[in-house]
This record gives C-alpha cells, structure tokens and sequence, in this order.
C-alpha cells in the first residue's frame, strides 16, 4: 500500500510537471510577440531610431527612403499609437493568437499590402470605449516584426 501511495504521488508530480512546461511552451510565441511590442515602445519613448528599423515591417512605400527618412516616418506615425503603458495593458487584457482568428476579415489585406506572409503572422487585440487596438506582428527567422500598431497607447491605464 505504501508503494501505491508513493507511485500515485510521483505520477502526480510528473504529471503536474508537463502540464506546467506545455503551458509554458504554449504561451512562448505570445511572450515572445509582447516582448517584440515592448521593444518597440521603449524604443520609441527612448528615440532610438535605428532600433526600430529591425522591430517594424517598414510599409512598402517608405522602403526607398533613406535610413534617416525611414526611421523619422516611424517615429512620426506611431508616436500617438503606442506607448509602455499601452503595452503592459495589452499584456494583461489583449487577445492574442494567428492573425486569422484574431482579424479574420482584415489580416489577409494588412499581410498584402505589407508583402508579407499572412500564414507566419500573429495579433493582439483589445477593445475599450469603443476603440480597438490592433499589433499585427510577423515571425521571421527567430523574431517577430511588427507590421501594423493602432490606438496600443489609449489602452494605458486599464486595470
């Protein structure tokens, strides 16, 4: 009786133990995709320029500009769209998964007029007070690319 005790106990914890690391593996890409976002943010607050050419999808027509122009445009457009406030509410309060289920009827047009592959692409999503917050990011290699931010920085605030 002791042995089927201690075996029930150790089958358990073994059990308890994968369940623990396959949710932890789950949630890599959408750990991984906020840490991209926060970068992103942080870059902007801080005015790294040349940061945010290796974390931003640049649009197709701003892509024969200088590097200079480049990274003036996108400081320029997101400044009002995302903020670290905005980020850590999309991290507590946001949806995230494959931009086709997060944006199914806009996510194939953002990945087109990106030129980017809509298969490899991931979102976050979050409403307040009538406005939606969209990141739309793409894994490329090893990393996440963000191609499309809107409203991340009217999102601060939400408990």
């Amino acid at each position: 009786m002791k042995n089927l005790k201690r075996f029930v106990v150790v089958a358990a914890t073994a059990l308890t133990v994968c369940g623990v690391f396959i949710f932890w593996q789950h949630g890599q890409p959408r750990r991984e995709a906020l840490q991209e976002v926060s970068q992103l943010a942080g870059n902007l607050a801080t005015h790294r320029g040349s940061e945010l050419l290796k974390t931003v999808v640049m649009p197709a027509a701003i892509r024969t500009q200088t590097q200079g122009e480049q990274q003036e445009f996108i400081a320029k457009a997101l400044a009002d769209e995302i903020s670290p406030e905005g980020v850590l509410a999309l991290k507590q309060h946001a949806q995230f998964g494959l931009a086709k289920s997060i944006f199914p009827d806009e996510y194939a047009s953002w990945c087109q007029q990106a030129g980017i592959d809509a298969d490899n692409c991931v979102a976050f999503k979050m409403e307040r007070a009538g406005i939606r917050a969209e990141i739309l990011l793409v894994h490329e290699g090893q990393n996440y690319r963000v191609v499309r931010c809107n409203n991340v920085k009217q999102m601060a605030g939400v408990n």
